[in-house]
Formats: C-alpha cells, sequence, structure tokens
C-alpha cells in the first residue's frame, strides 16, 4: 500500500539554505541605486547637427553618431502624419530609460521634457514618453550607457495612443489575472495534498510573473518613473532558472534523483547567484552571457530528463512541450532584447506572454489531471483498506463462531454425517436441508449441489437459505466451521 509522506528534514533544509543565499544576493542588489541616472540641470543645449552620422544596422530610418563625452546620439524623422497634432513618443522598454528627446522648433534644437504623469496625459506611463507638437521633420535621442540595436522608437498620434494602451493594459490584465488564479490553485492544492509539485510550480508562476511585471514597465508605473530597477531582470532570471530544476523533479517524480543530486545544484545555484552579483557591480557584458548561458543551462537539462521519460509518462510530455516552448521562446526573447530588437522583432514581450500563457494553461491541466489522479488513488486505497477491514471482522466473527461451537459440542463426534444428524435434531432441519448441508461442507458450488441432488438451481438456493436461518449464519465460511470441530 502506497503511503503519501511529507517531505523530508533534508529537503526542508536544502530549500531554507537556498532561500538564506538568494535573500543575501538580492539584499546586496537592492542596495545598489536602481534610479535612472540624472543629467545635470541647467546643462547647455548640444550641437549634434555638428555630429557625423551614419545610417544604422538594422535600422535604415534612423542615423547614429557618437560624441566627445561618450553619449550616443540618434536621429530620425517624426511621421508626416504626426506633424502639427499633438503626438507621443515613447522606447516600450523597461531596460531604456536613460535618454533625452530633442526637436528641432523653428530652426532652434529643442529638448522636450518627459512626461512624469500630469492630468493632461492619457495615461500614467509605464516607460518614459514625451508628449509634443512638432512642426519640423527632425528629431534626435541622446542615449547613454545602451546598445543602439535595442532601441525601437514609438511615435504615435495621441488619441490613438490612448486606445493602443488601453487594448496593451487590457491584455496585460488578463495574463496577470491568469497567472494570479493559477498561484491561488496551486497553493490551494499544496495546502490540501502536501505535495511538492504545487509549491515549486507556485514560486516558478511567482518569478515569472515578477519577470512580467518588470518587462511590462509596471514598477516604472506604480512608482511614477522612480524605480527602474536596471538589474532586477538578470536576479529574476537566475532565480526562475534555479526554482525550474526542482518543480521539473518533482514534476516528473524524480525526488529520489534530486536527494543524489543536489550538491551539485546548490554548487551551480551558488555560482549563478553570485555571476549575478558580479555582473550587478561591473556591468560586465561577459559576464552578463554567463549569466543567461547558466541560466539556460538548467532548464535545458529539465527539457532533457523530460525527454527520456516522454513515451512512459504523460506528464513528460506536458512539461516537454509546454515548458520547451516557453524556453525556447525566453531564449529568442532574450535575443531580442540583448542582442538585435530588430532581428528577433517577432519575438517581443507580447509574444512570450502568450506563450507563456499558453504553459499555464497546458500545466495547469497536467496539474488538475495530477489532482484527480491523487484523487482516484486516495480513494483506490481507501476501499482497499475498507476491503481488508472488513475481511477482518469476518475472520473474527468466524473464530468465535467456531470457539461457541467447540465449546458446546464434544470431540467424539466422529464423522460428518453423524454432525449433520446431531445438527437435524437440534435445529430442526429438513431432510433435503441436511444433505444441502453434507454438500456445502464438501465445498460444492449451488450449481454442484443441484446437480447432485436432482434439483433445479433456483431450489437449491432456497433450500441454502433456509439452512442459513435455522442455524443462524450469515455465509459458506460459518458453515464451513460447523465441519472443523469433526475429528478426522
Amino acid at each position: 500500500m502506497k503511503i503519501l509522506i511529507l517531505p523530508c528534514t533534508s529537503s526542508y533544509h536544502m530549500t531554507r539554505h537556498l532561500y538564506l543565499l538568494i535573500t543575501g544576493i538580492v539584499l546586496c542588489i537592492v542596495s545598489i541605486p536602481c534610479g535612472a541616472q540624472v543629467h545635470a540641470p541647467g546643462s547647455a543645449t548640444p550641437s549634434p547637427d555638428r555630429l557625423e552620422f551614419v545610417p544604422m544596422d538594422n535600422h535604415p530610418e534612423l542615423f547614429i553618431a557618437q560624441d566627445s563625452l561618450g553619449s550616443t546620439w540618434i536621429r530620425g524623422t517624426v511621421p508626416a502624419s504626426l506633424r502639427g497634432v499633438p503626438a507621443v513618443f515613447r522606447i516600450p522598454s523597461a531596460r531604456i530609460h536613460d535618454y533625452r528627446l530633442y526637436l528641432l522648433q523653428g530652426g532652434q534644437l529643442t529638448r522636450i521634457p518627459r512626461d512624469t504623469g500630469s492630468p493632461s496625459s492619457p495615461f500614467r506611463a509605464r516607460f518614459p514618453q514625451y508628449e509634443f507638437i512638432s512642426h519640423d521633420s527632425v528629431f534626435y535621442l541622446e542615449v547613454k550607457d545602451h546598445t543602439p540595436q535595442l532601441l525601437e522608437v514609438e511615435f504615435s498620434e495621441r488619441s490613438r495612443f490612448a486606445v493602443a494602451e488601453s487594448f496593451n493594459l487590457l491584455g496585460i490584465g488578463l495574463y496577470y489575472g491568469l497567472a494570479l488564479m493559477s498561484l491561488i490553485f496551486n497553493l490551494v492544492f499544496y495546502l490540501v495534498f502536501r505535495d511538492m509539485r504545487f509549491i515549486t510550480y507556485c514560486l516558478l508562476l511567482l518569478t515569472t510573473f515578477v519577470s512580467f511585471f518588470y518587462e511590462d514597465g509596471m514598477f516604472y508605473y506604480f512608482s511614477n518613473g522612480r524605480w527602474t530597477m536596471d538589474y532586477l531582470i538578470v536576479l529574476n532570471s537566475a532565480v526562475t532558472s534555479i526554482v525550474s530544476v526542482p518543480f521539473t523533479f518533482y514534476f516528473l517524480d524524480l525526488q529520489a534523483t534530486f536527494r543524489r543530486l543536489k550538491g551539485r545544484f546548490f554548487a551551480w545555484a551558488a555560482m549563478l547567484l553570485l555571476s549575478v552579483l558580479v555582473y550587478t557591480l561591473t556591468g560586465s557584458l561577459a559576464i552578463c552571457i554567463f549569466v543567461y548561458t547558466l541560466c539556460f543551462l538548467a532548464p535545458a537539462i529539465c527539457l532533457y530528463l523530460a525527454a527520456r521519460r516522454f513515451q512512459k509518462d504523460v506528464y513528460a510530455r506536458f512539461l516537454l512541450l509546454s515548458f520547451g516552448m516557453v524556453v525556447l521562446t525566453g531564449l529568442l526573447y532574450v535575443l531580442h532584447t540583448r542582442v538585435d530588437a530588430t532581428a528577433f522583432r517577432g519575438f517581443g514581450v507580447h509574444t512570450f506572454r502568450v506563450v507563456s500563457a499558453l504553459e499555464i494553461i497546458a500545466i495547469s491541466f497536467a496539474i488538475i489531471f495530477r489532482v484527480r489522479a491523487l484523487q482516484h488513488e486516495n480513494e483506490r486505497y481507501r476501499q482497499e483498506l475498507d476491503n481488508y477491514l472488513k475481511a477482518l471482522e469476518v475472520k473474527a466473527a468466524d473464530n468465535h463462531y467456531q470457539q461457541a461451537f467447540l465449546a458446546n459440542h464434544t470431540p467424539a463426534m466422529a464423522t460428518k454425517q453423524q454432525l449433520a444428524d446431531e445438527l437435524r435434531a437440534q435445529y430442526a432441519l429438513t431432510e433435503r436441508e441436511t444433505e444441502v448441508l453434507l454438500c456445502i461442507w464438501d465445498g460444492l458450488t449451488n450449481k454442484e449441489i443441484a446437480e447432485r441432488l436432482f434439483i433445479t438451481l433456483s431450489t437449491a438456493k432456497y433450500h441454502i437459505s433456509n439452512l442459513y436461518v435455522k442455524l443462524d449464519v450469515r455465509n459458506r465460511n460459518q458453515v464451513q466451521v460447523l465441519a472443523k470441530g469433526v475429528a478426522g
């Protein structure tokens, strides 16, 4: 009989130590200033028209130049349809926030103030955005500390921007609602079943939720632009990768394998978190690449384990197809945000969100199937236990009946016939009922009794029923007990 066992003490200490390590890294990272760099007020308006601009790779409509202070300048053209009307400009990326927008107004280069959530704004900004009315065609961006290939400039007429942002927020809200609903369900399932699959998936959902909350600019949104949290996404990607490992092992019933490999797991997790800390302190591109390589190494191993069990485990199929799709899309999204936004344009945050939502639905279905399987398994164990208890009750009743019979009958009765005759006289059995009694003692079935006595099956059942009533027994086992008192 299978018994559900609560997580062992060693697993508790493993989780506790890992949480302490992650907490220490988080405290170190959040202690580093995370706000956007602010340009010195009152500085003179630069003159980018003196710079030598060249076309940008993968952005033929934009031109790029470098000034003597190390700032990157980008020149572009305001769409003709937006000249002379209220317009909105933004770069829809949580990673790019330290830049200035300049427009030519009456032949003068004018810096456009950043919108900080004025009452006239259609929405509170999720990313740095600028509202303006331009009568000229040229704009300039002064960008600090960002790779130009990652820029995706976005111009929109003010009213159309409001409509588009409404749909964006609706889609974001639907995804967050789905994620929170799944998070609550899994937490409830964990409290009911105490199964580590549910709590590890809760942690995985939580870290994924934080990633999208950052990428959607919601930290910037709720803090009115104060929280840019430049290094949060790298840290959260590392934590997500770490959580995915125990989730996979528990989801595939590989707890014993996970306990055997826990030393290697903790070594890898510590190296990953320390690499995140080094990247936070240095901002090194090489360290960043190393961190993301470690981040995708763990999901790759998890998918390998699922592929090995693909044919014999239905949950491995769920994991491989849904989780594999998320990992692949996540890799392409990292390339979109870290390498080239234009080359991987189709794998932005909206694509990643849709794939993540499909993964949540697929894994939720798998978990529902798992809950039903646990319920059926518990019901089967309960039925087996009930049958076992009933068998014990019958055996106890038989023993009691045998002891009571032997106490009232002497061992002088040497044959079944003598015992049957005595029972016939004691319980007023008919001759046919006595014959049926002897047949039962011989181990015959109802059909065999009917054939031996040359009677119909229904008649044999009728005599057996009358025999049970007169002898005050409930089944053949108790009738057999009467024969056990016969010597020989």
